[in-house]
């Protein structure tokens, strides 16, 4: 009897060990699985240049046309955008969060243009209001933001590095006078080379300059977004990058333009 019950005692363990396990047996014991986020480019981290426009119908919006001949761009600052390539600049408060873009009412210069541009504008004005649902696709490198508007009209805009990305670092406001006349420089790799000539200009807090420091010399390097004219004096608010990693043949630091503030014929340094 007591083999029995013992022999039983030893089926039902089986029996147990046996038996499907839980679900939560199933958790436990099955192989880990992780899912990687990949991150997201950051809209602040981008130009975004319109491509295509259309209506919720597909029918491509007329009126925008000029905007992506005259490559209208969005930039996303902290907290305020900035719309260029029409007419008018448009500029105001945004927040981005699950993949709503919400615009705050956006402001505008008071330019006067012909009617195509302003056209352009008031599109512009119109599209950007209220929530969009934005969607950025693709990898850092050429990013695609796609803003599906209040109306159903579908924007797809191209991510274009902004320099503090491509450099790696938040750049510096420098001013800088450009020589009517470049000069003659030694370049290991360009025979004949020419330089820029140029030195820095020094403003105080009410924007009067101060008296002249420095001596003109050669900028061994072009400043991006700067087209120099034979003959023509230039004073330049440009951004001072440091290149955390340039190539090997490359300035560590590097000048782009971000506004022309004197230009003159003078025809000769002064």
């Amino acid at each position: 009897m007591r083999q029995n019950i013992l022999l039983v005692a030893v089926c039902a363990a089986l029996i147990q060990g046996c038996a499907a396990p839980s679900k939560s047996q199933e958790e436990s014991t099955s192989m880990p699985t992780t899912s990687v986020a990949v991150a997201q480019p950051a809209l602040s981290a981008y130009y975004w240049n319109l491509v295509s426009a259309a209506d919720a119908s597909g029918k491509p919006l007329v009126d925008l046309n000029q905007g992506v001949e005259r490559k209208l761009r969005v930039s996303f600052g902290d907290k305020n955008l900035n719309i260029s390539g029409g007419c008018n600049g448009q500029f105001g408060g945004y927040q981005f969060q699950d993949g709503i873009l919400k615009v705050q009412p956006l402001a505008s210069t008071l330019m006067a243009c012909d009617k195509n541009l302003m056209d352009l504008d008031a599109q512009v004005g119109q599209l950007f209001k209220g929530d969009l649902r934005a969607v950025i696709t693709g990898d850092s490198t050429e990013p695609t933001l796609q803003l599906t508007t209040a109306d159903g009209s579908v924007l797809k805009l191209q991510g274009e590095a902004t320099p503090e990305t491509r450099y790696g670092s938040k750049g510096e406001i420098k001013f800088l006078e450009v020589a009517p006349k470049t000069v003659k420089c030694s370049h290991p790799m360009i025979p004949n080379f020419h330089c820029l000539q140029v030195r820095e200009r020094r403003f105080d807090e009410a924007g009067l300059q101060l008296p002249m420091q420095d001596t003109w010399y050669p900028l061994y390097q072009s400043i991006e977004g700067f087209e120099h004219h034979d003959g023509v004096r230039t004073v330049l608010r440009v951004k001072e990058y440091e290149w955390k990693n340039p190539p090997a043949d490359a300035p560590s630091k590097v000048y782009v333009l971000d506004l022309v503030v004197e230009q003159d014929a003078s025809g000769a340094n002064r």
